[in-house]
């Protein structure tokens, strides 16, 4: 489950900073991520045009691309190389994001957008029941790892995603939880932030589009 290396370590314990600055980064981070995600769409609301044929194959292995590094960056012990790699999921996660919301109308978006905040909120409860949420890591891959089979198979069969939205819903919300129990659980070091802060933004990413194709599948 630590798929982007949470530092628990000694040493990074005597890097660690104050709680209030632990969390500022986090939010921050989370912040500057979704608004640069929401600028991106506006500004590339046409992207979808010019995405036929060999230049979407391009953009798919470039997003391959960047995730990869991305996930190779967060193994860095240095904060300034984690936030590059922060960076490399932010930039091509708002290129598709605004492939997918340009397909949909306004209102589905802002129906995802206010359903995205209320999961969000929820992830309060795990500042209450911490232990539960911490011992759900090993259900929820395992709950993922067969939701994402089961779609790829239906996918295949012709099938579309239905109820599976719902189930992806669920687990993301959860994970939620999860991952911001694991955070308030690890050293409180500005490397140890910026991972936690990406996992969280992953998270909300995909309730978003989940909620994204729910609505729409609702309004259609």
């Amino acid at each position: 489950m630590d798929a982007l290396h949470l530092d628990r370590t000694q040493t990074a314990r005597s890097r660690e900073l104050d709680e209030s600055t632990y969390n500022l980064i986090i939010g921050g981070l989370l912040l500057y991520g979704l608004a640069a995600n929401a600028l991106i769409c506006y500004c590339f609301s046409d992207l979808s045009d010019y995405l036929s044929g060999g230049f979407a194959a391009l953009f798919l292995v470039l997003y391959i691309v960047c995730v990869f590094l991305s996930v190779a960056l967060s193994a860095s012990p240095s904060p300034a190389v984690n936030f590059i790699g922060y960076n490399l999921l932010v930039l091509p996660i708002g290129l598709l994001l605004s492939v997918t919301v340009s397909a949909v109308s306004f209102r589905t978006v802002q129906s995802a957008v206010v359903g995205t905040g209320v999961f969000v909120v929820l992830m309060a409860a795990s500042w209450a029941r911490p232990d539960f949420f911490l011992s759900l890591g090993r259900t929820l891959w395992v709950a993922l790892a067969a939701t994402l089979v089961a779609e790829i198979v239906l996918y295949f069969l012709g099938f579309g995603g239905g109820l599976l939205d719902y189930l992806f819903v669920a687990i993301f919300s959860l994970y939620l939880g999860f991952d911001w129990a694991r955070a308030c659980a690890c050293a409180p070091t500005a490397r140890n932030a910026i991972l936690s802060a990406t996992q969280i933004y992953l998270d909300i990413i995909n309730i978003f589009v989940r909620l994204l194709s729910i609505f729409s599948r609702r309004k259609n």
